[in-house]
């Protein structure tokens, strides 16, 4: 998959850009009314929305932001029982980009935008499972198919990773049994090819949730990620709970505010990858 756009570069030299990350539960018309109202309140230069759905709500609330100025990919979900992601910008995309994740692929989006310098934004929504063998062997693909993108050569660089993995760390507080060894080696994996928990980075000791469940008990399941060269480019990660307060989601959003004129420029060592088949 490859997708074309009109390089456009995003601000003044050494701006701070907002980039938000929110599960919007493929939400009805009146709450996609709401979400565009609460979306465009925010300033934001990037938004990555999980959980949308081959709904009304879910297209009105795109085109309400397509509307305001956001270039927008959004891969349709297959079927009405399935789920996505999109990626807004308010800045085209600048290169061709390509999307290995075939079977899965309107759950991973791969683009590059252009602040002062360009910059890959991987985002992604994994799915969730229960105890069938069906759904755990969905998101093992899924998750695989995910590990192999950021393991790209391309991606190891300059490079922000946002969305809901529905996963949580070995160190999580509260602990939770329901989760498997391979679960929690993702998160691993993420660390090992280098990218960096940027909530953790800025805040370190300190236990976020961002889904709360019936019962009280909170869940971090929604992340940003960087490549090491733009950590010094993080201003600040927030988990920002209006939304979920509001009732807008159930998730909380997280912000990354990002000054990647801050970090070195290594753009000029990444190479694109040749076209396959």
């Amino acid at each position: 998959m490859y997708i074309w756009a009109t390089p456009e570069v995003m601000g003044p030299a050494n701006s701070a850009h907002r980039l938000f990350t929110l599960n919007i539960g493929g939400p009805s018309l009146a709450r996609a009314s709401r979400l565009a109202d609460y979306l465009l309140s925010q300033d934001l230069d990037v938004i990555v929305l999980t959980e949308t759905r081959p709904n009304l709500g879910t297209a009105a609330l795109i085109d309400a932001l397509r509307a305001a100025g956001y270039e927008a990919f959004w891969p349709r979900p297959p079927s009405t029982g399935e789920r996505g992601v999109a990626l807004l910008s308010r800045s085209a995309q600048t290169s061709p980009i390509r999307n290995k994740a075939e079977e899965l692929g309107h759950r991973l989006v791969v683009e590059t935008v252009t602040f002062q310098s360009p910059v890959t934004l991987i985002a992604a929504y994994v799915p969730s499972r229960d105890a069938s063998l069906r759904k755990i062997a969905r998101k093992r693909q899924f998750l695989s198919q995910l590990l192999s993108v950021l393991g790209e050569s391309a991606h190891l660089q300059r490079t922000v990773v946002m969305g809901d993995f529905n996963v949580v760390s070995r160190d999580h507080v509260p602990r939770y049994s329901a989760f498997r060894t391979w679960e929690y080696e993702v998160l691993d994996e993420i660390g090992e090819l280098g990218f960096v928990d940027v909530f953790a980075l800025l805040h370190p000791g300190q236990q976020a949730h961002s889904w709360i469940g019936r019962t009280g008990d909170g869940y971090r399941y929604d992340y940003v990620f960087m490549s090491p060269d733009l950590s010094e480019a993080a201003l600040d990660c927030e988990y920002v709970h209006e939304a979920r307060d509001s009732r807008l989601s159930d998730h909380a959003g997280v912000l990354l505010t990002l000054a990647p004129e801050r970090a070195p420029d290594l753009w000029a060592t990444r190479r694109l990858q040749p076209a396959i088949g």
